[in-house]
């Protein structure tokens, strides 16, 4: 349905003549397709959206904001899923090369989006608080291919920055983004219970997507409970008790909630996880 109504979006924008109306447009189609699993499709489209960007203002030819942000996201997704592969334990390392300059690409796009931003006089609290949280996220991927925590204090002060910024923009509908992603930076750091944890981060995401309700932000946030907490570092032996129901319950949750929302791009990621935590990728 999102894919449909962003789809009759574009027409009308075309039809408006309006060139930014145009380029928006075709980055929140691109961004429905990507969710829906249909990557190759929305890469198209951000494309075509880019190039919109270049011709409509030359002097800033990358997506930004909003858009910028939704691009990296999808730039990030290959990246994102062999990661936690690798967390889980059933990853294997042989793409990291290509993986990990995909990071580094996406972190100079979000370097150069956000030192635009931050010369508009009044900048958007929103596009600065999603470039610090594409730039945290560029960063933990690459940290985790590389299994190494060299560049782990860059993690920690973009995505505080993110979350704190996106708190101060006042946007619950993209707060959850930020928590998440700090959730498994925590996790990294072994903060997994307690206050300043991913416990804490991922119960407030589900306070926040629980009122809305976020169907989607709460499919990732049971796939985050049970990767997080299931799997990887904090196997049976750690010490870490699993603080909700049971990682099962959490990925049949998650599953209903792909499959209804038609929420096709975590099905790999559903996958992965029902095959490390229950020994079939089934979903």
């Amino acid at each position: 349905m999102a894919e449909l109504d962003a789809e009759q979006a574009v027409t009308y924008a075309d039809r408006s003549g309006d060139a930014f109306q145009r380029m928006s447009k075709r980055t929140t189609h691109a961004d429905a397709l990507h969710q829906a699993g249909r990557r190759p499709e929305a890469e198209t489209l951000f494309r075509e959206a880019e190039q919109m960007q270049k011709e409509m203002q030359s002097p800033y030819p990358l997506l930004y904001s909003l858009g910028g942000f939704r691009y990296c996201d999808l730039l990030l997704a290959a990246t994102e899923c062999a990661a936690w592969r690798i967390w889980m334990e059933s990853g294997a390392r042989n793409e990291e090369s290509e993986l990990i300059e995909a990071c580094r690409d996406v972190s100079k796009r979000a370097a150069q989006t956000l030192e635009w931003a931050l010369q508009v006089r009044e900048a958007s609290l929103l596009t600065i608080a999603l470039d610090h949280l594409t730039l945290g996220r560029a960063v933990l991927y690459a940290a985790i291919l590389e299994s190494s925590n060299s560049h782990l204090l860059t993690a920690i002060s973009e995505l505080n920055t993110a979350v704190d910024g996106l708190r101060r923009a006042g946007q619950q509908d993209d707060l959850p983004r930020g928590l998440l992603t700090r959730a498994w930076l925590r996790g990294l750091e072994r903060k997994f219970t307690g206050p300043g944890s991913a416990q804490e981060d991922l119960d407030e995401a589900w306070e926040i997507a629980e009122r809305g309700p976020m169907k989607l932000f709460m499919a990732d946030i049971h796939l985050y409970r049970a990767r997080l907490f299931g799997t990887g570092i904090s196997h049976p032996g750690s010490g870490v008790k699993y603080p909700w129901d049971s990682p099962e319950r959490d990925l049949e949750a998650a599953a209903k909630l792909i499959e209804s929302c038609g929420y096709g791009r975590r099905k790999e990621e559903l996958a992965d996880a029902r095959l490390a935590i229950l020994g079939s990728g089934s979903v």
